[in-house]
């Protein structure tokens, strides 16, 4: 693996239910489309953690990260990848980090 893309999002308010459905079952499968996107793993705050969001995905990336990145964007922009009227997007934060 070349790379962590770490996804930190809490949900609009009142919609975790939504938001996980949308995340497990129809966010997680489009990502690992994109080549370079290996697996992801998702977790739940249990305390502490940066600016408190409450839930993180851990998208393991074999490839160029920019590159990786792009397409991600690019897939969120022209429609191809479903968003959910749950998601905050003021309230994600996407990191990418490389191992040591």
């Amino acid at each position: 693996m070349t790379a962590r893309l770490m996804v930190f999002a809490t949900p609009h308010d009142g919609m975790d239910e939504e938001y996980n459905r949308w995340y497990t079952d129809v966010h997680i499968p489009e990502v690992l489309t994109i080549p370079g996107v290996v697996s992801c793993e998702r977790h739940r705050l249990v305390r502490g953690g940066p600016d408190e969001q409450q839930y993180l995905a851990v998208f393991a990336l074999d490839g160029d990260p920019a590159t990786i990145l792009a397409e991600l964007r690019a897939r969120s922009m022209d429609g191809r990848m479903t968003m959910s009227t749950a998601s905050d997007p003021a309230r994600t934060r996407v990191t990418v980090w490389s191992p040591l």
